[in-house]
Order: structure tokens, then C-alpha cells, then sequence
């Protein structure tokens, strides 16, 4: 089973080399193009950075309970750019 800190860098890999840019991918990501990143959005996120079906709800999941400003079980623009901003400060690789 993969660590933390692997699911975390997979993720930063995928967002900083897949896409120019954090918006780019939150667009991307925000299929509904509602503003808002769900669960089912995130979990599809999580799921192309090539982590395991099984965990990426579970990823999910922990990442709006330590993330989710509002609670709205949702990412908004700034909750995904404060998100992104602390998954590249904690794996320490920009």
C-alpha cells in the first residue's frame, strides 16, 4: 500500500506536470464547470495521478476533511490553490 507522502507526490506530479498551472487543472478537473470541485471530481483527480481506485475515496475524503474551509465536502478555487500550495511545501519538492 502506498505512504502518505507517495499518494501526495503522485498528485503533485500530476498537477505540476500535466498542466501550465493550478487553475489549468482545477478547470480540468471541474467537469461541471460549476466552480466548485466535488468528491466524485476529486476522486477522478485522484484517480489520474494513478492512485489505486480503491484508496482515491479514501484520499478524498481525508483531503476535504483537512482541507474543506466551509465544510461544503467540496473544493472551491481557493481551497484547491491553498490544497495544491501544501501538498508541493509538504512533499519539500516544488
Amino acid at each position: 500500500m502506498a505512504s502518505k507522502k507517495q499518494i501526495l507526490n503522485k498528485l503533485r506530479i500530476l498537477i505540476t506536470q500535466k498542466f501550465d498551472d493550478p487553475d489549468e487543472a482545477f478547470r480540468f478537473f471541474d467537469k461541471n464547470s460549476d466552480g466548485m470541485l466535488s468528491s466524485a471530481e476529486l476522486k477522478k483527480l485522484i484517480a489520474d495521478a494513478e492512485v489505486n481506485r480503491f484508496l482515491s475515496g479514501i484520499v478524498a475524503n481525508k483531503l476535504l476533511d483537512e482541507l474543506d474551509a466551509d465544510q461544503d465536502r467540496s473544493f472551491d478555487w481557493q481551497e484547491f490553490r491553498k490544497a495544491v500550495r501544501k501538498l508541493i511545501d509538504d512533499t519539500g519538492i516544488a
